[in-house]
């Protein structure tokens, strides 16, 4: 399912407001945590993680390690897909 700008922006906007009050050695924790509920519950953050970019460092480092290579674990590195590079 993928989700609108307007909506995005809601998500981010949520997370940029809680930010501030988590202590730093817990962000990236309590970030992990508040992307599995929108994956679990909302949309599924791998078909639409490049939209999620570019907001705040670390929801992207969680999308990056936790939802952007997981698009990715389908493809067999042996398989064809990978003989045009």
């Amino acid at each position: 399912m993928k989700m609108d700008d307007e909506e995005i922006a809601t998500y981010v906007d949520m997370w940029l407001s809680l930010k501030p009050y988590i202590n730093p050695k817990d962000k990236e924790l309590a970030c992990e945590k508040f992307l599995t509920v929108i994956n679990e519950n909302i949309a599924d953050l791998s078909e639409v993680c490049d939209e999620w970019f570019g907001h705040d460092s670390t929801l992207d480092r969680v999308i990056r390690d936790c939802y952007y290579e997981d698009a990715y674990d389908d493809i067999d590195e042996d398989s064809d897909i990978n003989d045009d590079w």
